[in-house]
């Protein structure tokens, strides 16, 4: 299954939830700003949604410092 992150072509082998594909880019889902496809998604609804093929993803993460 290929889809799009952040303008960049990945594959996987299966279709994942929203959260999977974060554990399995290694990111923290609490720190990640979702869009699916032109949609912003809520942290609590990253379970719900399924990524399949061709499916867009925006990935923006938050990083605090001063």
């Amino acid at each position: 299954m290929k889809c799009i992150i952040n303008g960049d072509p990945l594959a996987f082998d299966r279709e994942m939830t929203i959260q999977e594909v974060l554990a399995s880019l290694e990111l923290d889902a609490e720190r990640i700003v979702v869009e699916y496809n032109n949609v912003l998604i809520k942290k609590k609804d990253f379970n719900e949604y399924i990524v399949r093929e061709s499916d867009r993803l925006e990935l923006l993460e938050f990083v605090g410092g001063g």
